[in-house]
């Protein structure tokens, strides 16, 4: 009965790890996905086999291996599979020469000496799986140690229980393997973008991405998948969450004002205020008093220019922000080989009033676009961002499907710099918490939330079954996908 029930404990722990999600009192719980399927199946076929044996041997190992192994990608069980067999062949070794001293050597009744021999044989077992260069096998071949010395102690025949040991095991990892390469038959779409937003897509309220979809997104995009990200993070910022994935196509950053290639770090493109604007705009700022920070990119890299502060809270900003590693604050005047991103302003609601409505006064007004937060700021302020009127989102996913020949973008979004990139897109996908005016402008808006939703649709969109026509334009906006 134990037996089994580690099984199953084992079986609940590998299907997802944290797989019931609370948030704001509500239980969402997962569907029932394939890797749950096949492991399942899987644990079966070990049964069949055990009973094609004759019932030799024990099915324990063999099951408990086989649910190890069982990984979301093939590639992955492989992984696991190669050092479960290191770590059981390294365990079984030392085991045995463990258990002939015990059963040779050291008398029974020396309970004391039995077990510091035992203990202190951890020390070769791991050190021999560093030698082989497998530390993650260090596990598993302690577990097998500790099966042999100290579960089996006793057995009548040492040979035959370490042979079935390791049979069982090489059993579990075929099956598993064999079980998890079967896939249903599925086409690629290679003439798609899939772009999404970071803050509320990808990354949840704790500012980290979940341990799937960093999986599913480097299988994706190592299968040919087109994705990218547009967020409103500058590009080292967003190097920083998103951790391990290997994009291969160039972000859409700050806003839709540049566009970013995180392998060779440059910008390829940026939406830059002319220069002459700028000049104006500056004259603007000085007249009516204000402070203003220009963000402005020289020779690849990202400078943000400041003078004398005129309120606490642009200052507490400051104070907040030049820590971080992704900042490089510059004090005095910017100089004018560089490209000017956008301006921040930091002021009262009145105070920022009055600077729109001189700036719209001018001729060069329409080439610019005007956005306001007041999210971060105390009550009465706001941040004001001025950019160029094609540093959007939109405009930039446009440049980049251009680049690529693709002729189609599905895109996914939460916020409110996502609107009007989910409005443009071929198709539309908002999360399920995404703000109301997402959610109205898009094609579908997912049933539930979590860490995993966008890298689950997005493996849905690029590899849909062969005889299934894929995800398609819906009749009415906001369907629930």
């Amino acid at each position: 009965m134990t037996a089994f029930a580690t099984i199953f404990f084992i079986f609940m722990f590998k299907i997802k790890k944290g797989s019931l999600y609370v948030k704001e009192r509500k239980i969402v719980i997962p569907k029932i996905g394939m890797r749950m399927i096949k492991s399942a199946i899987a644990v079966f076929i070990c049964f069949l086999i055990h009973m094609l044996r004759g019932a030799e041997g024990d099915p324990f190992y063999s099951i408990i291996a086989t649910i190890l192994c069982m990984q979301p990608q093939v590639e992955n069980s492989r992984k696991v599979a190669y050092n479960r067999v290191v770590g059981t062949l390294v365990g079984a070794a030392v085991g045995t020469v463990i258990l002939a001293i015990e059963q040779n050597i050291i008398p029974y009744q020396w309970l004391i000496v039995r077990y510091i021999v035992i203990a202190f044989s951890i020390i070769p077992t791991i050190y021999i799986t560093l030698l082989l260069k497998k530390p993650t096998a260090s596990y598993i071949s302690c577990v097998v140690l500790m099966s042999i010395t100290i579960v089996h102690s006793t057995d009548a025949s040492l040979l035959d229980f370490v042979y079935n040991r390791v049979l069982e095991t090489i059993i579990g990892i075929l099956v598993s393997l064999c079980v998890n390469v079967v896939q249903l038959p599925r086409k690629r779409e290679n003439d798609i973008l899939l772009v999404t937003g970071l803050d509320g897509s990808l990354v949840g309220e704790n500012g980290q991405m979940g341990a799937y979809t960093n999986v599913e997104l480097n299988y994706l995009i190592s299968d040919g998948a087109n994705i990218t990200i547009a967020t409103e993070r500058t590009p080292a910022s967003l190097l920083s969450v998103i951790g391990n994935i290997n994009l291969k196509l160039p972000v859409i950053a700050m806003d839709g004002a540049v566009l970013f290639d995180t392998n060779e770090k440059r910008y390829l493109c940026c939406q830059a205020i002319p220069m002459e604007i700028v000049k104006k705009m500056c004259c603007i700022f000085e007249e009516l008093n204000r402070h203003y920070f220009v963000n402005m990119v020289l020779e690849d890299a990202l400078l943000i220019f400041y003078g004398t502060f005129r309120n606490d809270v642009e200052k507490k900003l400051y104070m907040d922000m030049r820590s971080s590693p992704y900042r490089n604050y510059v004090y005095g005047e910017f100089p004018e080989d560089g490209d000017v991103v956008y301006f921040l302003l930091v002021d009262t609601i009145e105070n920022i009033d009055t600077i729109e409505k001189e700036i719209k006064k001018q001729y060069y007004a329409e080439e610019l676009l005007f956005l306001r937060d007041s999210s971060e700021t105390p009550e009465g302020y706001c941040h004001f961002k001025i950019y160029h009127k094609n540093a959007t989102k939109q405009f930039m996913v446009e440049q980049l499907r251009q680049r690529l020949g693709i002729t189609k973008t599905v895109a996914f979004g939460s916020n409110k710099n996502d609107v009007q990139m989910l409005k443009s897109a071929d198709l539309s996908i908002a999360m399920k918490e995404s703000i109301e005016e997402a959610k109205q402008v898009s094609d579908y808006v997912l049933k539930r939330q979590d860490l995993d939703s966008v890298a689950k649709t997005m493996q849905r969109i690029y590899e849909p079954v062969i005889w299934a026509k894929g995800l398609q334009k819906p009749k009415n906006k906001s369907t629930l996908l």
